[in-house]
């Protein structure tokens, strides 16, 4: 049999640009089909159309992600390696365990659904399509990207995205109650695409893959890293359920709704570098790794701390345009999940970095630690703070999350990080208490005139970091001083 020869991969910038494209077209996919949604129906209804949507989430989180994060490291992994047969067996292997996963997890969490909130059986069968249709489109996209194929993933997420939103439109044109079917249909497609795209590279002979117990290890590392972080997220929805009030659980839904932009930057970033960075790991090529973890990581914290504190003070126009005038006194809800993003977000380089080699069990054990934070904090303020309390839990528990990769990752490589984060985080801290506390003598006009107040002060504040960066860009290396203390550990 004929070898297909590998595609040229390719670079970082114009990778991490088809990425974004992507996945700003599945970012605006939910973004409108919530916005859609909320307002073809009542609190109540969207409030439980979210739910179902996180749980099919979490139920994809259970098996099918972190297969997913297997094949974005192990495929380019052994591409490093120049063992083309070896990919391929790896490939064949993860997918195979990837719908052995879906199904049963997609049935059961339609089940337990229709059980918790008395689902009818149109109601059950939307959440197992959309959770087994997700789990499929999430191993398959790292595929894509495991074998270079960034291209192809673009023009699939933006044809399938736009069916998707041609589908909801018609659906609540209609006015069919089968809100969930749009995505499933979408990410269906998705699916059937990206494997129809990668069996070209699949042809050819397989090496029998013997670290199994490699994979097996690294697979369940992830499930319980993404579980305990992104579920948590979705899981917000749920807590609210049981600590607010119906209104408040469709602040949450419209909460979760919003903030999936601010995740497209470093998710495009995020699988594009983890390949890249396996990769480099394949090859020994430490120093890439952690000159790609230093860029970005800046590079995050420097660009969206101003865009953040900005979104943080408009919050309540922002709820206004989404769901109508009732979704503003969700506000303060926003806010609180948009200082956590901010801090998961700035997080991802350093994560990339760590499980892209040896050091996998850094962010899973620190995504436990802060589910069992967060966990603690909604416990104890839930009651009291109904949703306030439900999303300071889950501030605190993604400050856990994302601080130790960050710290890890800055003693491990001997990061210069102190002046970034202290400026950047701390900035985004100090827009958040000041708009929480002068929310209630703000009014529309003013608040947009604070808004830009805080990006020309953002961009003076952080003036010496952005000139860093753009150094950075045209010279290729970063030009700093005072790096980390040596005692916090050797270069590696």
């Amino acid at each position: 049999m004929v070898e297909t020869a590998t595609p040229p991969r390719p670079g970082i910038v114009r990778a991490g640009l088809l990425s974004m494209a992507g996945l700003v077209a599945l970012g605006l996919t939910r973004l409108l089909h919530g916005a859609m949604v909320s307002r073809a129906t009542d609190q109540k209804t969207y409030g439980l159309v979210g739910t179902l949507i996180a749980i099919t989430t979490i139920g994809s989180l259970l098996l099918p992600a972190g297969v997913a994060s297997a094949a974005s490291k192990f495929i380019p992994f052994e591409q490093g390696r120049d063992d083309a047969a070896a990919a391929r067996g790896v490939h064949r292997l993860l997918v195979r365990v990837g719908w052995c996963g879906a199904v049963p997890i997609s049935l059961g969490a339609a089940f337990g659904a229709a059980a918790v909130f008395d689902l009818g059986w149109l109601d059950t069968f939307q959440v197992a399509a959309l959770c087994c249709a997700f789990s499929a489109y999430s191993v398959q996209k790292s595929v894509l990207y495991g074998f270079g194929l960034i291209p192809a993933y673009t023009r699939l997420e933006l044809a399938c995205s736009g069916l998707a939103l041609a589908a909801t439109v018609l659906v609540v044109a209609a006015g069919w109650s089968v809100y969930l079917l749009p995505l499933a249909a979408g990410y269906a497609l998705f699916t059937i695409g990206a494997w129809w795209r990668v069996r070209p590279l699949t042809r050819g002979p397989r090496e029998r893959f013997t670290a199994t117990r490699e994979i097996a290890v690294f697979v369940a590392l992830a499930c319980v890293g993404t579980l305990c972080s992104q579920g948590f997220l979705q899981g917000t929805q749920l807590l609210a359920n049981h600590f607010a009030t119906r209104q408040e659980v469709a602040y949450f839904a419209a909460a979760v709704t919003l903030i999936a932009p601010a995740y497209f930057l470093p998710r495009a970033l995020g699988i594009v570098l983890f390949p890249s960075m396996a990769r480099a790991h394949g090859a020994g090529d430490v120093a890439d790794v952690r000159r790609q973890a230093d860029i970005s990581t800046r590079a995050l914290l420097v660009v969206l701390a101003p865009l953040f504190a900005v979104a943080i003070l408009v919050a309540p126009e922002i709820l206004t345009l989404f769901g109508g005038r009732e979704y503003a006194d969700g506000a303060e809800v926003l806010r609180l999940m948009l200082a956590a993003t901010y801090l998961a977000v700035v997080a991802v380089p350093a994560v990339n970095a760590l499980s892209s080699g040896a050091h996998v069990r850094v962010p899973v054990l620190s995504a436990v630690a802060g589910l069992i934070t967060g966990l603690a904090v909604v416990a104890a303020l839930g009651g009291p703070l109904g949703a306030a309390g439900v999303g300071l839990g889950y501030l605190c528990g993604t400050a856990v999350t994302a601080g130790g990769p960050v710290v890890t990752a800055w003693r491990l490589h001997r990061m210069s990080w102190v002046a970034p984060v202290g400026l950047a985080a701390g900035f985004v801290a100090i827009v958040l208490i000041a708009a929480s506390v002068a929310d209630q003598w703000l009014n529309p006009a003013t608040r947009a005139a604070a808004a830009a107040f805080a990006l020309i002060v953002g961009v003076f504040v952080l003036r010496g970091q952005i000139r860093l960066l753009r150094d950075a860009s045209i010279g290729g290396r970063l030009k700093v001083t005072g790096g980390s203390p040596s005692r916090w550990g050797r270069r590696v």
